[in-house]
Order: C-alpha cells, then sequence, then structure tokens
C-alpha cells in the first residue's frame, strides 16, 4: 500500500496566509441536463499548465460567478486560496452550483447522479480547452461530496481527486462520503486533514481511517487558527478551513500532484 503522510506545524502571519480570490479570468456558461446551464470560472497562468485544478468550495456551494470570478464564498479555504495555483503554475477551474440550484446545494444533491451528470460536462469542457494538461478535482468541506461521487461514478472522469476535510459524518441524514468504496490502487487521491478540525462532519480520525481503508494518500496538518466554537466550527475561517496555514496545505497538495514525497 502507498501511502503519502505529511505532518505541518507551520504558523503563518494572517497577511501572509491569504491571497486575494481569483478576479481575472474566462466566465463562461455550458449546457448539462436539459435546460440547465453550469457556470465555470477560469484563471489560465502565463504559461502552458501541466495541471488543471477544478475546485469544489464547501456549503452551500454557491459562487454566484460572474466575469470577476466568486461574488460569494469568498471565505471559503478554496476560493480564497485560489490564486496560489496559479502562482505555481497551475491552470484554476471555480465550480459554481447548476442554474436549477443557484441559492445553493446540499449534500444528498452532491452524491446524486444529477451532480455527476453536470461534473462530466465540466470535465468535458476542461478537456476541451486544456486537452494536453492532467486534471485534478479538488474539494473542500462539502465540496468533498461532489468530488466523491464524479470518482465513485466515474473512475477515469480527472486524474487525481483530493479531499480536504472531507465530510464523513452525517449531517441531518445529509450523505457523506464515509462509505466511499473506490480504491487507491486504482484512482490517484489524497485525503487531508487537520487535526484541530473541530467540525463534527468531518473529524480528522475518520478522515485518517477513510484514507487507510481505501489505500488513499493522506496528508494530516496541525493547526488551532482561527474559529473552533459554535457555528464557526465548520466555517472556512477555523481550523476547518486550514485558516493560517493555506500556502502549506496547498503546497503539500502540489507536492503531491508532482510525484514528490511519496512514502509508504
Amino acid at each position: 500500500m502507498k501511502r503519502f503522510c505529511f505532518a505541518l506545524a507551520a504558523i503563518l502571519t494572517m497577511a501572509g496566509a491569504h491571497a486575494n480570490p481569483l478576479d481575472h479570468g474566462d466566465f463562461v456558461s455550458i449546457p448539462t441536463r436539459a435546460g440547465v446551464t453550469q457556470s465555470l470560472f477560469f484563471a489560465t497562468p502565463a504559461q502552458k499548465p501541466a495541471w488543471v485544478i477544478v475546485l469544489f468550495g464547501g456549503t452551500p456551494g454557491a459562487l454566484h460567478l460572474g466575469p470577476n470570478g466568486a461574488t460569494t464564498l469568498k471565505g471559503n479555504f478554496l476560493i480564497r486560496s485560489a490564486q496560489h495555483w496559479i502562482d505555481d503554475g497551475e491552470a484554476v477551474v471555480l465550480v459554481d452550483t447548476p442554474s436549477d440550484h443557484t441559492e445553493g446545494v446540499d449534500d444528498d444533491f452532491r452524491y446524486g447522479k444529477d451532480s455527476v451528470v453536470d461534473t462530466q460536462a465540466i470535465a468535458a469542457k476542461v478537456r476541451e480547452r486544456f486537452p494536453e494538461a492532467k486534471m485534478a478535482f479538488v474539494g473542500t468541506s462539502a465540496g468533498t461530496v461532489s468530488v466523491g461521487n464524479a470518482m465513485k461514478r466515474d473512475a477515469k472522469i480527472a486524474d487525481a481527486f483530493v479531499l480536504t476535510s472531507p465530510v464523513t459524518v452525517s449531517r441531518k441524514g445529509d450523505a457523506t462520503i464515509a462509505d466511499l468504496d473506490t480504491d487507491g490502487t486504482q484512482n490517484r487521491v489524497l485525503v487531508v486533514a487537520n487535526a484541530g478540525d473541530q467540525c463534527p462532519s468531518s473529524p480528522p480520525d475518520v478522515a485518517k481511517r477513510l484514507a487507510q481503508n481505501r489505500h488513499y494518500a493522506y496528508v494530516e496538518v496541525n493547526s488551532n487558527e482561527g474559529d473552533s466554537n459554535g457555528a464557526g466550527r465548520c466555517g472556512g475561517h477555523s481550523p476547518h478551513g486550514f485558516l493560517g496555514i493555506e500556502m502549506d496545505v496547498l503546497k503539500a497538495i502540489q507536492g503531491w500532484l508532482k510525484g514528490q514525497g511519496s512514502g509508504n
């Protein structure tokens, strides 16, 4: 079994930890299901990218994309730190919710067939734009349900899958990825968890067990910065959202995508 275990303990200043959300790129809308469209925002580095990173934000998923990128959910870990992918030379795609769910989606929708149809249309558009690049689906929190569902139903839809702060414990009976039955020896999958995560839906020990049982690579970070109490426990500005260690987490993911630091 191949695993990638990487412990991080860096504490960065708030000024150095955040990047501005993407605001320069190409806003497009593509058809998916009958009468339904899907909005995307493409941002491309100056050089030819080796990877295209498709980002699936957490609850409620609605970015209300426009010509200048996301107008809502800017505090989400993946959305607020998206510029770091461009700085590293990768292309980025921000994924909005579909036109029949403009205000957001729940986890049951994310785990359903319609979600996969939308995601397949997204993947086809990305392949059309970047035919020579590899594609990674990266989700955080509830966004991991979208990524896990796509991987489960269409294993070849992307070249790599990254699940950060994965939702593994049900919220009011909603779907999770705790029973994800894809094997890491067949799919390239990375799980990233924060030991300081206090969100009831994403306990780090369950994420680690999921990775071990499914032969996924695993990265564990350790930071308690931000709100760890009340409703904020599952928000972007908390350990659940890797507050203050965004750069470290993204560098670990980038290194894994590039095949650096693999372990046994």
